[in-house]
């Protein structure tokens, strides 16, 4: 690659710093760091490069119009969710307008998935923009080896865990279904531990908790700092990952990086980042959740087998391959 080659990273999701794209904007670092490639920032005015990537579906007005390497990490917007017919259909006239201004703009539209570009072949099909993958990656902090102890009101090591926006294309209703109908002494070892946003559903979350005569058993965790969330993967003796739709999915990575075992929907990207190191399951099946969480709960055999093979599936993945991924693109540039 000609060493007049620059690139620039728009860094403006940083100003929102509990956001998924500022943490992909985290990795995006260490992957330019991991191949010595040197990554200007880019807030706003001239950028100042060749190339100015933007980790977030947006069409960012650097003022020396740059190529863009635009970047959508999933078209869940277009698909079913459970919301009324009324609201996806604005949503998905909002998106994919969004979706056609990238592909006015864009020198390349990068995607985290082979599912996630599939998805867009179906539902945008006279995209003119080429597609490039550039996978993600859990940061070294994730990792099977010892962290420091967690600050706050978490129970000992060996708890259930899922860790996701409560949302609804998160499926976050059957992780709780599966919860309550474990066998109580199940239960009284592994407690369930649930982290993520609930500002529209956590309501709903602890009325189903209630329903379901589950809600003392389970602790509600919100505002956890980073720094912590290793360790609350690595106390967690499975990690259940029911979502429906996932551009590519690091939560799963994550906890396999800590050495916890995974439970997963055999949906959308999951199956791509996940293989077969993962117990891969119909996202509605509760009799088949059920009976994989308590298998490896109940069997520790299986549940090292399942991590040791969480802890190969992440070595696909790291900074090294996501760095040359993005070299492999910039290369286009000059062909």
């Amino acid at each position: 690659m000609s060493d007049r080659l620059t690139v620039a990273l728009d860094v403006r999701c940083l100003d929102q710093p509990f956001s998924s794209y500022a943490r992909v904007i985290r990795l995006i670092r260490l992957a330019a760091q991991a191949v010595d490639l040197e990554l200007k920032e880019w807030r706003e005015g001239a950028c100042g490069a060749n190339v100015l990537w933007t980790p977030d579906p947006t069409v960012p007005k650097a003022s020396d119009n740059p190529r863009l390497l635009l970047t959508v990490q999933d078209l869940n917007p277009m698909l079913p969710d459970g919301r009324s017919a009324f609201a996806r259909w604005r949503r998905t006239r909002r998106y994919r307008k969004l979706i056609e201004s990238i592909d006015q703009a864009a020198w390349r539209i990068c995607v985290p998935s082979t599912a996630t570009a599939d998805s867009m072949a179906q539902h945008f099909p006279h995209l003119q923009t080429a597609k490039v993958q550039i996978p993600w990656f859990p940061s070294s902090e994730f990792h099977a080896g010892e962290h420091a102890p967690i600050q706050g009101d978490v129970p000992d090591p060996g708890y259930l865990l899922y860790v996701g926006a409560l949302r609804q294309h998160k499926n976050w209703p059957l992780v709780l279904k599966v919860y309550a109908r474990l066998p109580q002494h199940l239960r009284e070892q592994h407690p369930l531990v649930i982290l993520g946003s609930g500002h529209r559903s956590g309501k709903q979350a602890f009325t189903l908790a209630t329903e379901l005569g589950i809600a003392d058993e389970v602790l509600w965790l919100q505002g956890l700092a980073n720094a912590d969330l290793p360790a609350l993967y690595a106390g967690a003796s499975v990690f259940l990952f029911p979502s429906l739709l996932e551009g590519f999915g690091l939560p799963p990575l994550e906890a396999q990086a800590c050495g916890t075992p995974v439970i997963a929907a055999a949906t959308s990207s999951l199956p791509e980042v996940l293989a077969d190191s993962a117990q891969l399951l119909p996202p509605h099946d509760v009799n088949a959740w059920v009976a994989a969480t308590v298998a490896l709960l109940e069997n520790p055999q299986q549940r090292s087998q399942a991590r040791e093979a969480g802890l190969s599936n992440v070595q696909r993945y790291g900074p090294e391959v996501t760095g040359q991924a993005l070299l492999e693109v910039l290369e286009q540039l000059e062909n």
